[in-house]
């Protein structure tokens, strides 16, 4: 009978990997080929690193750009720069937010990590960005 053989190299190899696991009273390794894990807060320098993954994002907003409904906060380093990090805000998303996020503020922003035009970017709601910091303070403008 061709059954007895075949069960025989089943129930040897069922052995074999029970065997090779770690007793729960030894200490267990990691290898080293595996991925560390996701901070769950970077600076936005770092945004680029993380790409496709889900964090917090810290860093000041140098420079806004309303685009008629949806907007754009450059953090870091403003626009053209291609090391700036971005935080897309679409029309859809613009409730809640305030409409000072402006030059100076220091922000927050979790969600996941994507590139969009060589730039680091997360796509932003009330829920997800936090101003953290006022930035400096300035009176009201006055005339001469």
């Amino acid at each position: 009978m061709r059954i007895a053989p075949q069960l025989f190299i089943l129930s040897s190899l069922l052995i074999y990997v029970g065997n090779t696991g770690a007793d729960a009273d030894s200490p267990t390794t990691m290898a080293t080929t595996m991925p560390t894990s996701t901070p769950s807060t970077i600076t936005w320098e770092q945004a680029k690193d993380y790409i496709g993954q889900s964090v917090t994002v810290i860093g000041p907003v140098v420079g806004t750009h309303d685009f008629g409904g949806a907007a754009v906060l450059n953090i870091g380093k403003d626009f053209p720069d291609p090391t700036r990090f971005t935080v897309y805000i679409s029309a859809d998303n613009r409730a809640g937010i305030p409409d000072d996020l402006d030059k100076g503020k220091t922000i927050s922003v979790t969600g996941t990590l994507k590139v969009f035009h060589d730039v680091p970017e997360i796509e932003g709601d009330a829920a997800h960005i936090t101003i953290i910091n006022q930035g400096p303070t300035t009176g009201p403008a006055t005339q001469p």
